[in-house]
């Protein structure tokens, strides 16, 4: 927000596997622990990203923030107006549109028209009262739009925004006024006569210069219900009713919506969009507050929302404070989380001030949960997972847990935790202690990477998770001659069936017999094959269609009845029995083998009984690095987690560091840290650095690498 501020955690222990669940030490946390709930069963909307917006987060020719920083956010609205650049806007010029005025008009139109295009074609609200002046700095002796019941001026300055507005091909949505509610914007009265008086000049002038205008207001500083409701009434008896319902800040974003929807109903309006086009008070602007009013925002009927801006007002290009001196900051990366939330909304449910919110994506092969608290609350919290059913291959998931700090800045989320974990009857809960109530969390599922296996065919049964069948399909148990006795079954034309599975390749088995039909197979969306299920005598188990050799990786196939068969035939059903999944050998390289190189203040260790080939390569020198060279398609690194264990950072081929931070409460000195995303083919470098830095819980500063399971 552009005046002055009011005045004024993830710590995982070591990975244990028991059932289902990833434990937790406990810690001294002062807040009772609670469970949220994630049930990706239950899947709604399209993420809108409702809060990736900002309030004077661009510089005043737009170009600032570069590309590479705004884009992995994904914004859909900006606000902006010139507000405090030199000049005072059009009060400053004599109340006519001199330089004042036009360098802040400048300045907005340049930015919209960089975030209006592609790729982000964003919205952008203009704030009017910016450009005419009204941005805390106006002078003692303003006079205000309408004083004396006079609306001349501002019906002039109306006029000439608009005019150049539409001149300059650029479309922007009108924002009135800025906090008329007594603040020093507008030191008139809240939803005063004068008041009325300058909304509805404006509102009948825009509209009659540019019919397809679109107005926003009443932009108070708060959400009041006794202000909304009767401004309500009054702009519906005016005839002035915005196109969008806009207010800022709030107690909770889901619980204001419904309530200004309510109103609207009450008093006979249509249902307009809403926004709130300034968020977070300066207290409140760190990456545990922000991604508890994201996740709010994700369950509300907000449209759009802003974040405010306190201490860089107000062209700084910094993204309201989200960038620290060009860099990311802990803000940054919550937000970079939220643009990575896509597919559908899940059905989620809080606890004790925590948040959550969640989305599945199946085309990307992930599901994505971020945590957020209101108060600072710490203690355990559980993540309960229900409905895990894709993405899990042999009764497993991947879990990856990442902590965004409070920190400016901040090169990347810290892996706390990254395993491939049971799923038992579709559930999964990942106990999560927090230490700092300013941190940020997520957890993210995925396919298991396996790592450790052997290789070779891994057979599922085609009633296992790993299937999933939409309408018109029916199931039969005890089946002598079909494996786990089992039968999926479907004589209904257009009926489909997905299995998804990781590896190199995929045979489906299917019953062959005199009353078997027709049906498709694609693997990844790709042009289906023809399959002839009918047989002169039975088959019940035997392969009936094979993939090409696929890169290995994540892979769906989709299997159809096409309600055709062979003339031969005396029905349309079609069986399936299981798939028999080729998986590639993962190999085991210990951190004293081949790829591994060591440069200076490392030190090894032998007959480690715990660890891998019985080393450990160890450093506590900040700024030690070592190199693991490989070929392969994705890389999973040991390391030993434990008391006295320090934060280290990885990257691979030269790209972005991500930290990892290897304190744990109690010892596990061989178990996965890391693992990396699916890489092309082909010779990789992973770079490890001891970072210097430690948990606040860890006793020391060691790092101690075990070894790397590679995959072909």
């Amino acid at each position: 927000m552009h005046r002055a501020a009011p005045p004024g955690r993830l710590l995982m222990a070591a990975l244990l596997i028991a059932g289902a669940a990833v434990a937790l030490a406990p810690t001294a946390a002062s807040a009772a622990d609670t469970t949220v709930s994630v049930n990706l069963a239950q899947r709604g909307k399209v993420p809108t990203r409702a809060g990736a917006g900002f309030l004077y987060g661009l510089s005043q020719d737009g170009s600032g923030p570069a590309d590479s920083l705004l884009q992995p956010l994904r914004p859909t609205l900006f606000r902006g107006g010139g507000a405090r650049i030199a000049g005072h806007g059009w009060i400053g010029d004599g109340y006519a549109a001199g330089s004042g005025y036009q360098v802040r008009l400048n300045s907005a139109v340049a930015q919209a028209r960089r975030v209006t295009a592609a790729p982000y074609n964003a919205t952008y609200h203009l704030l009017v009262s910016d450009v005419w002046g009204a941005d805390t700095e106006q002078p003692a002796n303003t006079v205000y739009p309408c004083d004396n019941g006079d609306c001349t001026n501002w019906r002039s300055f109306i006029t000439r925004l608009v005019t150049d507005v539409r001149a300059s091909g650029v479309r922007v949505r009108y924002d009135i006024w800025n906090e008329p509610d007594g603040t020093g914007f507008w030191p008139r009265g809240v939803n005063s006569a004068q008041y009325y008086q300058m909304w509805n000049t404006a509102v009948t002038e825009i509209r009659r210069l540019d019919p397809q205008a679109v107005i926003v207001g009443p932009s108070y500083s708060g959400y009041n219900h006794g202000w909304l409701d009767a401004w309500v009434a009054r702009t519906k008896a005016d005839g002035t009713l915005p196109n969008v319902l806009n207010w800022h800040f709030g107690n909770d974003p889901a619980a204001d919506a419904a309530d200004a929807k309510a109103i609207l109903t009450a008093r006979g309006v249509a249902q307009l969009p809403l926004t709130i086009d300034e968020y977070l008070f300066s207290q409140q602007q760190h990456p545990g507050y922000l991604a508890w009013f994201l996740d709010r925002l994700a369950v509300s009927d907000v449209s759009a929302a802003a974040h405010a801006i306190w201490s860089d007002c107000c062209v700084a290009g910094t993204l309201d404070s989200v960038l620290w001196n060009g860099q990311p900051t802990g803000q940054w990366w919550v937000y970079r989380a939220y643009a990575q939330m896509t597919g559908n909304v899940v059905t989620t449910t809080n606890g004790n001030g925590m948040a959550v919110a969640a989305t599945i994506d199946l085309a990307a092969g992930r599901a994505v949960a971020l945590i957020g608290n209101q108060n600072g609350q710490t203690g355990t919290t559980t993540v309960a997972f229900t409905g895990v059913t894709d993405f899990v291959t042999n009764g497993r998931v991947r879990v990856t847990v990442q902590r965004i700090p409070n920190q400016s800045p901040l090169p990347g989320p810290i892996v706390v935790a990254s395993a491939d974990l049971p799923v038992t009857n579709g559930a999964l809960n990942v106990p999560v202690t927090i230490q700092s109530g300013t941190d940020a969390y997520t957890v993210t599922l995925g396919a298991p990477l396996d790592a450790g296996d052997t290789g070779g065919p891994l057979v599922v049964d085609a009633n296992s998770p790993d299937f999933t069948y939409g309408a018109n399909w029916g199931l039969t148990t005890g089946v002598p001659d079909m494996y786990a006795g089992t039968a999926n079954w479907s004589f209904v034309g257009g009926a489909t069936a997905t299995f998804r599975f990781t590896g190199t390749q995929v045979a489906l088995r299917a019953v062959r017999d005199v009353d078997q039909g027709r049906m498709t197979v694609a693997v990844d969306g790709g042009a289906p094959s023809t399959v002839d299920n009918y047989a002169p005598s039975r088959n019940a188990s035997g392969v009936v269609w094979t993939s090409p050799v696929l890169s290995n990786g994540a892979h769906s196939l989709t299997i159809v009845n096409t309600g055709q068969r062979n003339p031969a035939s005396s029905g349309t059903n079609i069986a399936l029995d299981r798939a028999d999944v080729t998986r590639a050998a993962v190999q085991t390289v210990d951190g004293t083998g081949p790829g591994f190189a060591y440069g200076a203040n490392w030190g090894l260790t032998t007959g480690v009984p715990d660890m891998y080939g019985g080393t450990a390569n160890w450093s506590f020198t900040a700024g030690a690095a070592a190199t693991f060279t490989f070929t392969g398609t994705r890389v999973a690194l040991h390391a030993v987690r434990d008391a006295d264990q320090q934060i280290m950072a990885l990257s691979l081929d030269g790209g972005a560091e991500v930290l990892v931070d290897n304190y744990a409460a109690s010892r596990n000195a061989s178990g996965v840290v890391w693992t990396s995303p699916a890489l092309a083919a082909g010779s990789h470098t992973l770079r490890i650095r001891v970072t210097g830095t430690k948990n606040a819980a860890s006793s020391g500063w060691n790092v101690a690498i075990d070894s790397a399971d590679v995959t072909p």
